[in-house]
């Protein structure tokens, strides 16, 4: 518990970073259940409609990756020296739970998570992260249900109260490429609106993944 109330005062003094970086949606690929792989979303030419969907990158706010399927997100990892080194990562939203069964399985978790507030709802995300590829076996790559993510309501709300979901397993990893992690990130969402979850990059870039 101690460990998150950190990683969210760490986020806090993070938000002039945040503010003062971009938000675009980051180049990702993405793979269905069926094991069927997307292509990855380039500038269109052609017809019209074709010109249309370029403007809605996968990932995006607009055009979320879908439920249960896998987002490959190209990335980067630093070394002190400020090095860049390019990775890829797999993100898969497996199962989500919401309302009073998710406010359940997170008291399980910890007794001491408290209800939603008036107006809200909790969603429990189950979740998957897979470090695939990187130019160096020498950097680890770290990701944080906090410090990453949001849950985003389909009004655009994003929760900005004082309630955070303790889960079990956490999604909190630290790990070494070809290594994969897979935990619970919870959230609160307008009661009763369609959710997604954004992952976002601390020096600037987005994914939205849908939760339904």
């Amino acid at each position: 518990m101690r460990k998150r109330i950190n990683l969210f005062i760490v986020g806090i003094l993070s938000i002039a970073i945040l503010g003062a970086c971009g938000q675009d949606t980051k180049d990702i690929t993405v793979k269905k259940e069926d094991n069927q792989q997307e292509t990855k979303q380039t500038e269109e030419k052609g017809t019209s409609e074709k010109k249309e969907e370029a403007k809605s990158k996968i990932g995006s706010r607009s055009n979320p990756v879908p439920f249960q399927s896998t987002a490959t997100v190209d990335d980067e990892i630093y070394n002190d020296n400020g090095d860049a080194f390019p990775i890829k990562f797999d993100l898969t939203v497996v199962e989500v739970v919401r309302g009073e069964a998710a406010y359940q399985q997170l008291r399980s978790m910890n007794e001491f998570n408290e209800p939603a507030p008036e107006g809200y709802e909790w969603v429990l995300a189950k979740t998957k992260v897979k470090f695939v590829e990187s130019e160096t076996e020498d950097l680890a790559f770290h990701i944080d249900g906090i410090m990453n993510f949001d849950m985003v309501s389909e009004s655009g709300d994003i929760y900005s109260g004082d309630i955070v979901g303790s889960t079990e397993p956490d999604f909190s990893f630290e790990m070494y490429v070809g290594n994969e992690k897979e935990g619970y990130i919870s959230g609160l969402v307008k009661t009763g609106e369609k959710a997604q979850l954004r992952y976002k990059e601390v020096l600037g870039g987005q994914v939205f993944l849908n939760l339904q």
